[in-house]
This record gives structure tokens, C-alpha cells and sequence, in this order.
């Protein structure tokens, strides 16, 4: 996720990304609830995702093999033994514990099918990041604060974002049910999250 804010003085290029805006970069890992697990704050905006990941200290756990992941497990319903993994986009390269899309335009049936499915995994996420921004309005205008107070802000509204989550009388108002998206589980269509409402108000 990246974060708007004025350029710094002198700051050149560097905080400048591919969408032609001056931000910092909120990497983050969450778990199926819609919680952060791990985050990295203050990269440039001008910063791969892959390069992100590669510099990041979970990033050099990952490639290292020392980030405590459970043991192998079997598959629900089967006894074939699978490793944990993590999920992400076509903007990260393929490693042992992290799962990308298959990339090129003329993809068979299966591999179509796995993306798909890879997709719907990601959109955890994809609804975190939308959840944050749209019930954190500082993130709905361009901040003129220095990028250590804006590392500071973004710690702050991850760090009540989860505490928020931990706690069901007060989760039931900030994220219930139908603020993230959902999927008939007849028809198989994804209900899109209130909070795309909310970021566009």
C-alpha cells in the first residue's frame, strides 16, 4: 500500500511512484481474519514490491528459511503433506514458501484456474488494505508531515487496526461481515466490501 504525502525537500525522485505520486510504502502480511501479522513501513515510493521484499527482514527470513513456519501438514480431507505458504501478486518472485501467479497470456485450463484461485486467496489483503484506508481518514488526503511522522502515523492505525479486530464488541462495528468482500458460495460472485464505498466518498 502506498501512502500520499508531499515530496520532502531534496528528496529527488525517490519517493516518487509508477502512479506519479510522492508516497512511502506500507508492506504488510496478514492472516485469513483480516489481521496484520507483519508489516515493513517507509520504503520509497519509487521501490519494487520484489525489492522491498528482498531488502525487508522477513523478506531475508523467507529466502534464509528461519521464519519459524509450522511444520509440513496434511491437506483437509487428504493425507498428502503440504508446506505453509504465503500468498502473492505477479509484482513478487516465485520462492519456496511464497506462491505467485502463473505469468503469460496463453495459460491452460489448470493454470488459469490455480491464478484464480491464488486471487481469491490474495484478496485478504487486498480488503486489509481497503479496510485501513477507508476507516483511517488521514489516508484520504495527501500528508504534508515529514516521512518519520508518517511511518509514525501508519505504525499507529495498524497497531489500533488490529487492536480494534482483537476486540468483537467493537470489530462488529469497524469491519463486520459485509464491510470486506464476500463470495456466494452458491453462485460463486464476489460481493464487493463497503469499504469500497467508503474510499469513494
Amino acid at each position: 500500500m502506498a501512502n500520499a504525502q508531499l515530496a520532502p525537500n531534496e528528496s529527488g525522485s525517490a519517493y516518487f511512484n509508477y502512479k506519479k505520486y510522492h508516497s512511502i510504502i506500507l508492506f504488510a502480511v496478514c492472516d485469513a481474519n483480516y489481521m496484520f501479522t507483519h508489516v515493513n513501513i517507509g520504503s520509497y515510493g519509487s521501490q519494487s514490491d520484489g525489492g522491498i521484499l528482498a531488502k525487508s527482514e522477513f523478506g531475508q527470513h523467507l529466502e534464509n528459511g528461519t521464519l519459524n513456519l509450522p511444520a509440513d501438514d496434511c491437506l483437509p480431507g487428504s493425507k498428502v503433506h503440504f508446506p505453509y505458504y504465503f500468498v502473492g501478486d505477479d509484482a513478487f518472485p516465485l520462492k519456496f514458501n511464497l506462491l505467485t501467479p502463473f505469468g503469460g497470456k496463453y495459460l491452460d485450463d489448470a493454470l488459469r484456474i490455480f491464478n484464480y484461485r491464488l486471487s481469491r486467496a490474495r484478496r485478504c489483503i487486498e480488503n486489509v488494505f481497503g479496510i485501513l484506508v477507508a476507516r483511517w481518514r488521514i489516508f484520504h488526503k495527501t500528508s504534508n508531515a515529514f516521512p518519520t511522522t508518517v511511518d509514525s502515523i501508519v505504525k499507529a492505525t495498524v497497531c489500533l487496526h488490529n487492536y480494534i479486530k482483537m476486540n468483537e464488541t467493537s470489530n462488529s462495528k469497524y469491519c463486520n461481515s459485509s464491510y470486506s468482500d464476500q463470495e456466494d458460495k452458491f453462485t460463486g460472485k464476489v460481493i464487493l466490501g463497503q469499504w469500497k464505498e467508503c474510499q469513494q466518498l
